[in-house]
């Protein structure tokens, strides 16, 4: 693994470790203000961080302690300025009334390098449609 790839697996452990803690302010501390994300629940694109970090409580579910927001088979490759990632996520935990819920999801990361620092431009998150 070269030392870019250890920065960018850093950048992305961070937030995930975030999100299972629901430190909101840390989730997208290392994005890009005019970060992109393709995500699965509507409205399905955000066009700044901003936009993504009100949108948290319409699809956030309320866990009670620790959710499951885990990196799976996390790939990087990086280079001096710009780096890209896929991995799935699995993410899930336990509701108030004792539900447990789990997901797979699949995401890709794109990433630049600015002023010394990884930052993510870009999130797309998908989940296979199956057909019944």
């Amino acid at each position: 693994m070269t030392t870019a790839d250890a920065e960018v697996r850093t950048v992305l452990e961070e937030c995930a470790a975030a999100t299972r803690l629901s430190r909101r302010d840390e989730i997208l501390k290392q994005n890009s203000a005019n970060l992109v994300i393709f995500d699965v629940l509507p409205p399905m694109k955000y066009e700044s961080a901003e936009s993504y970090r009100r949108s948290w409580d319409e699809w956030q579910p309320d866990a009670e302690g620790e959710a499951v927001f885990n990196l799976e088979n996390l790939t990087i490759t990086a280079g001096n300025d710009a780096a890209f990632a896929h991995s799935f996520i699995r993410c899930g935990g336990t509701l108030p009334d004792g539900r447990t819920f789990q997901d797979l999801v699949r995401a890709t990361f794109c990433l630049r390098k600015v002023d010394g620092s990884w930052v993510v431009e870009h999130q797309h998150v998908s989940k296979p449609y199956v057909h019944s």
